[in-house]
C-alpha cells in the first residue's frame, strides 16, 4: 500500500453555498450537476468502493489566485469566501 494523488482540473459553473465566510461548513446543496456535490459524491463513492484512506481532499475555486477559496472535503470547512 502506498500514497496516491487523484487531480482533476475543470472550468464551468461552480461553487455551491457561496453564502458561506470563511470557516463555515459547507454541506453542498446536493443539487443533481453541482459541480461541487458531484465532486463530494465521487469522493464518498470512491471511498466506499475501494476501502482507500482519504489524507487530504480540496475542492479548490481560482486555484493560484488572490481569491482562492478551498473547500476541505474531509473536515467540510471552507477557507476563504466568494
Amino acid at each position: 500500500m502506498g500514497t496516491f494523488k487523484i487531480e482533476i482540473e475543470a472550468v464551468g459553473g461552480h461553487g455551491c453555498e457561496r453564502e458561506v465566510a470563511d470557516g463555515g461548513v459547507v454541506s453542498g446543496c446536493s443539487r443533481m450537476g453541482c459541480p461541487d456535490c458531484e465532486a463530494r459524491r465521487f469522493l464518498r463513492h470512491f471511498l466506499d468502493v475501494t476501502g482507500a484512506t482519504l489524507v487530504k481532499g480540496t475542492l479548490t475555486h481560482w486555484p493560484g489566485t488572490p481569491g482562492e477559496v478551498v473547500d476541505d472535503l474531509h473536515t467540510k470547512i471552507r477557507k476563504g469566501h466568494f
